[in-house]
């Protein structure tokens, strides 16, 4: 019985390790060789805007002049993907789109999954594919320009134009049979370009759900399989104290489901959920260590609630947590499951993110500003919040780069709040 214990905690083991390091699922649609590649321009809709595409080895490039003519102005190219028509490929199990593009000149770009639904196709009417839809700026996003599904949304005029019942205007990747890259609404009138070398979904060969379900369902099955071993033996051999050891194992599972929750409460924040000082040190630790072995960049983000003492003044300690919590509800949901979360004390958050280097946590951080700021998080008034951001070094005294973020978020203070400072590590001479 302690062997298949043992053989499990090993299976269990490697299963985590396989689903980190060797399960990824990876699409790459590589534009230089896939054939299924053909421009596109508003002529379609009465528009005078010309385009011109060429291959390289790695690449398509497209040569255009956007004119007036119709109302908005496009050009761009679609992938068909599949069989072109009505079965594509089901991308809803990525959980990252990766896009190699660079852009001659300023100007937003739209990237559209189209998907295929039979209740709202209609027969040779590719408009009738749902735009699933991205709008970005190339130049203001890192390269590759990395976006997640939840970031998609359906377009609104798609939805109007077809009187898209509510309930079908969802985003929906399960089939997409045509991805559209155009220049975007702030395109300027006149010549540009664009190079496109490729698109990369990746994601997991198997949900994180779908693999501790399985793990959960194995261990119970195993447990179930020695407890019945047990009662036939014990039932045979030892009808008395079988009772007794039944007895002591249920006070023993009893006792350590309450040291179980007592360790857990004692590291997390009570109010919000998010771990606390305590918790986060044995994070810091295995962070640094990691840092100190392997290199690998890890990023240390501190924020604060703006004028949170007035708002504690004006409506009440009661509202001054709602805002706490709803705060940590919303990071949390746009943070990776690997990032750690933690209530720094009062009104202070924050944020420890491995393997990611202080561009990405500074892009990050924007991303969190804008989205407090445009979030609801208390009907009362607006909230908002400033960060300070920077990166760990191996070797380096936790209080050094604590205090480096500290001052950062200080100088976010200082400069008119509900912004970003980043500040690096600068060597002593």
């Amino acid at each position: 019985m302690n062997f298949l214990i043992v053989v499990l905690l090993v299976v269990t083991a490697v299963a985590m390790f396989a689903y980190r390091h060797f399960l990824d699922d990876i699409l790459d649609i590589n534009l230089g060789e896939y054939p299924y590649v053909v421009a596109s321009a508003d002529s379609v809709d009465g528009g005078t805007s010309a385009i011109t595409m060429t291959r390289t080895d790695s690449s398509v490039v497209i040569e255009y002049e956007l004119r007036e003519g119709y109302a908005y102005p496009y050009v761009g190219i679609k992938i068909y993907l599949g069989d072109g028509k009505f079965q594509g490929l089901d991308l809803s199990n990525y959980d990252s789109l990766f896009v190699w593009l660079k852009p001659r000149n300023e100007g937003s770009v739209r990237l559209y999954m189209r998907g295929y639904d039979k209740a709202l196709y209609r027969k040779n009417d590719e408009t009738s594919l749902k735009f699933n839809e991205i709008e970005f700026t190339p130049t203001r996003e890192p390269y590759p320009a990395v976006f997640v599904p939840q970031e998609f949304r359906v377009a609104g005029w798609w939805v109007a134009q077809n009187e898209i019942n509510v309930h079908k205007a969802r985003v929906d990747l399960s089939n997409i049979p045509l991805i559209e890259i155009q220049t975007g609404t702030n395109a300027p009138l006149g010549y540009g370009g664009m190079e496109i070398n490729r698109l990369r979904f990746k994601g997991k060969k198997i949900s994180q759900v779908d693999l501790v379900t399985t793990l959960v369902a194995l261990w119970f099955v195993t447990f179930l399989i020695i407890l019945i071993i047990r009662f036939f033996d014990y039932s045979r051999e030892r009808a008395i104290n079988k009772k007794k050891q039944e007895e002591l194992k249920k006070n023993l599972r009893a006792l350590e489901i309450e040291k179980s929750e007592y360790e857990k409460s004692s590291k997390e924040d009570p109010l919000t959920g998010c771990l606390n000082r305590a918790g986060f040190s044995g994070v810091l630790l295995r962070e640094q260590e990691k840092l100190n072995r392997t290199g690998l960049p890890v990023s240390f983000m501190i924020f604060d609630i703006d004028h949170f003492k007035e708002v504690n003044d004006t409506y009440g300690h009661l509202v001054g947590d709602e805002v706490l919590v709803n705060l940590a509800k919303l990071v949390q949901s746009m943070i990776r499951n690997t990032d750690s979360l933690v209530r720094w004390g009062g009104e202070e958050f924050v944020i420890l993110s491995d393997e990611t280097s202080i561009q990405n946590a500074a892009f990050l951080a924007e991303k969190l500003r804008k989205a407090i700021e445009t979030t609801t998080l208390i009907k009362q008034q607006q909230v908002t919040c400033s960060f300070g951001v920077t990166e760990m070094v191996p070797g380096e005294d936790p209080k050094s780069f604590i205090a480096r973020a500290d001052k950062a978020l200080y100088s976010s203070k200082e400069s008119g709040r509900n912004r970003v400072t980043v500040a690096t590590f600068r060597r002593s001479h």
